[in-house]
């Protein structure tokens, strides 16, 4: 009995430093019921999550945007204090066009918000996604706005495809 509630005491732990739910699109009934690949996120358009070369075979979801905004609500929203540090990463990828005309060199800007209720930021920060192998970006980003139940905005600037997975926030320690 202890061993049970020193494990359930953990996993609170561990969910309640995690800021963003399902970050590795990986969400299936079988996880949680009536969950799936796109469960607490959001977009104005379709969400497209594909599984062709992933970030691992233990993750082989991952979420594709191009010039569009995805939304993560958390754990029934982000609670964001003015003041507050938080830590960000995610992997990601270019894509390649299908057609060489469409190619373009270079890197893929993200602009990662902590957006309020009516997704007015309240936090910010920019990636430059380099390169069309999976890699981990790393950013800080300091509130100057409080929240009870904000949302992580990732924002698309740009015609070129990039591959989104594993995203994660926590408060900076």
């Amino acid at each position: 009995m202890m061993l049970l509630l020193a494990l359930c005491t953990l996993t609170a732990q561990a969910q309640e430093a995690e800021l963003i739910r399902n970050g590795d699109f990986e969400l299936t009934p079988r996880v949680e019921k009536g969950a799936n690949a796109t469960t607490a996120w959001d977009s104005r358009k379709p969400l497209v999550v594909v599984h062709v070369d992933p970030v691992s075979t233990d993750n082989p979801c991952y979420a594709v945007i191009c010039c569009d905004t995805i939304y993560n609500q958390g754990f029934d929203g982000i609670p964001v204090v003015e003041g507050t540090k938080y830590d960000f990463s995610v992997c990601l990828r270019n894509l390649p066009a299908l057609k060489e005309e469409d190619r373009v060199e270079g890197c893929k800007l993200l602009i990662i918000q902590l957006v309020d209720e009516q997704r007015q930021p309240l936090a910010e920060a920019t990636i430059r996604a380099k390169g069309n192998q999976w890699q981990q970006y790393h950013a800080v980003f300091t509130a100057h706005g409080s929240c009870a139940k904000a949302q992580l905005a990732i924002v698309g600037v740009g015609c070129q495809k990039i591959a989104i997975d594993k995203v994660s926030m926590k408060k900076h320690q």
